[in-house]
């Protein structure tokens, strides 16, 4: 991962490191919940073949950032996300 793009994530509150590696905050899991709220909430969005955790990261960052950051930079926020959600997932099973 980018060291740019995890201190940016850092200065927001998305992410901290606990001792035991980087984890997710409490402000992101909320972010997170309430886009998948709003595209289950959404018929179109809300079909099995449409769940998609990117989907919901994407919009849980746009949410935060709106337009302030280029495309490149949600993409590669969004990877450092998806890559650190993966690597806590694996640790507890």
């Amino acid at each position: 991962m980018q060291d740019s793009i995890l201190r940016q994530l850092k200065k927001e509150k998305l992410i901290d490191d606990t001792g035991g590696g980087l984890k997710t905050t409490a402000r992101w899991q909320a972010a997170v919940l309430r886009s998948v709220t709003e595209l289950m909430a959404n018929p179109a969005t809300a079909s099995e073949e449409n769940q998609d955790l990117r989907i919901a990261f994407a919009k849980a960052l746009h949410s935060i950032y709106g337009d302030t950051i280029s495309e490149d930079e949600l993409t590669d926020m969004l990877l450092a996300m998806l890559n650190l959600e993966t690597k806590n997932l694996q640790k507890t099973h």
